[in-house]
């Protein structure tokens, strides 16, 4: 045991510089290989975008990283938001009255339903002698003579609304026209022309002069005609050419 201690001794005694000198470059190598030695996990950890140092053996698990990194969204989405304008709230206008419907002057009023002279005239807000009720009384309407069988012709424009025989005025004639106005044309014949919903222009013969009205039977033939305006009675005069 000794002689091989002493032998060791004498082997590094007469070599320990070769030993030293292999050591000295066996150290700087090592340290050569590790500054050569690309990214290592580490460094691919603290980058999360680097690739990965390897792969799994399992395919199934590559498969599924491939198709994550297909779903991973893009910068531009698929589609784009659109550039919608935000409607701007538009004011309500209040509705402006309908217009008062003024009295026709010169050519503008309408022409008669007849030609004749006015025999019994308009008379709201007084009272005029009736010859056959043999009384003072109201008249909102105006009477013209004319033959009986005269025709009657609408004034205006419009949609008939009522025909009838009435106890009173004998037969009737009423005539819807625009801006809430209507006529009315009484006492005529039998041979009425026209029916509740026709439409008819102006001018369009609706009748003919008759002496059906009871109410006034005592004057001779004649047109009883009245023209209204919202519902109210108002002189046919200012609105129809009418004889005196």
């Amino acid at each position: 045991m000794e002689k091989k201690q002493s032998n060791l001794i004498l082997f590094l005694r007469n070599n320990g510089f070769y030993l030293a000198l292999v050591l000295c470059l066996m150290a700087v190598g090592t340290g050569i290989v590790l500054l050569t030695v690309p990214h290592t996990e580490q460094e691919a950890a603290a980058d999360p975008t680097a690739a990965p140092v390897s792969q799994s053996n399992d395919e199934r698990l590559n498969e599924v990283q491939i198709i994550s990194e297909r779903l991973k969204p893009t910068a531009t989405p698929y589609f784009a938001p659109l550039n919608t304008a935000v409607p701007t709230a538009v004011p309500t206008e209040t509705p402006s009255p309908a217009p008062a419907v003024k009295a026709s002057t010169g050519s503008q009023k309408a022409p008669a339903p007849v030609s004749g002279e006015i025999i019994f005239g308009y008379a709201t807000d007084k009272l005029i002698y009736s010859v056959t009720l043999d009384q003072w009384t109201t008249h909102p309407a105006v009477d013209i003579a004319a033959k009986a069988g005269t025709d009657v012709k609408a004034v205006l424009s419009g949609t008939v609304s009522a025909v009838r025989e009435d106890d009173v005025l004998g037969y009737t004639v009423e005539i819807k026209h625009s801006n809430g106005r209507e006529t009315l044309y009484a006492n005529l014949g039998s041979d009425v022309r026209v029916k509740k919903g026709d439409k008819v222009n102006a001018g369009a013969v609706i009748g003919s002069v008759g002496t059906s009205a009871i109410s006034e039977c005592a004057l001779e033939p004649h047109l009883h005609f009245a023209f209204r305006i919202d519902g109210k009675p108002v002189d046919p005069k200012k609105y129809v050419r009418l004889g005196a």
